[in-house]
């Protein structure tokens, strides 16, 4: 489920007046405040994980430099043995390099675009206190203010969704990418079964993670937030 356009839903909110039983707001309430918790943890355990894998890649990426550095250095043709590396620099290690800097930049993107609203404002508590509202109404406005935090972010869990399934999707890529250079060095020419079993590792990852529903689901929520 995408999240609505903010605008439409504020103006929708402004046009409801409660008038049912007056028990009902504290429940309401109770588990909206259940629902948000429950977002932030969610938006918390995506954003601690996507900030592991970045570090890791940050650092995967360092090393693969400074091998290449050393391999450029001395050249193929270098007395000490490292020009043994070259047949490791191939398309496929070549495929996976690119792969890994692609999956840290979304987790970077993962990282760096979770915003989450956690509560009401100091602004909008200080407003209803110089409202004097009743408990009814004071209950009412905190739910629906509850809505639009809710719907926010739900926003903001459905793009996430997708660019952290595309850190994993390409950090698998690169794993199998790596394999196959590995392959590639040591015993030179991939049989074209092992390339179409990774590829249909590939495709089954991306099938069983649903990264194209999600994919979509993200376009449709950014449509609604236009």
């Amino acid at each position: 489920m995408s999240s609505r356009d903010p605008e439409q839903l504020q103006t929708e909110l402004r046009d409801i007046d409660f008038s049912g039983d007056t028990d009902q707001l504290s429940e309401l309430r109770h588990e909206a405040r259940e629902t948000v918790d429950a977002q932030r943890a969610t938006l918390e355990d995506i954003d601690t994980k996507a900030s592991r894998i970045l570090r890791l890649n940050v650092t995967l990426i360092g090393i693969l430099v400074s091998v290449l550095s050393i391999v450029t250095q001395f050249g193929p043709e270098a007395e000490s043995g490292l020009g043994r590396i070259e047949p490791f620099l191939n398309v496929y290690t070549e495929i996976g390099i690119g792969a890994l800097v692609l999956s840290t930049a979304f987790a970077a993107m993962t990282y760096t675009t979770s915003e989450l609203d956690v509560g009401i404002s100091s602004e909008n508590l200080t407003d209803l206190l110089r409202a004097d509202f009743s408990h009814e109404e004071t209950e009412e406005l905190l739910i629906k203010n509850y809505i639009i935090r809710i719907n926010f972010n739900r926003s903001t869990n459905v793009r996430n969704i997708p660019l952290f399934q595309l850190t994993i999707l390409f950090i698998i890529v690169a794993i199998v990418s790596f394999v196959l250079g590995l392959y590639r060095g040591v015993v030179g020419t991939i049989p074209v079964w092992h390339l179409g079993s990774a590829l249909l590792l590939l495709l089954a990852v991306v099938v069983v993670s649903g990264i194209v529903r999600q994919t979509r689901r993200a376009i449709r929520d950014l449509r609604e937030w236009r």
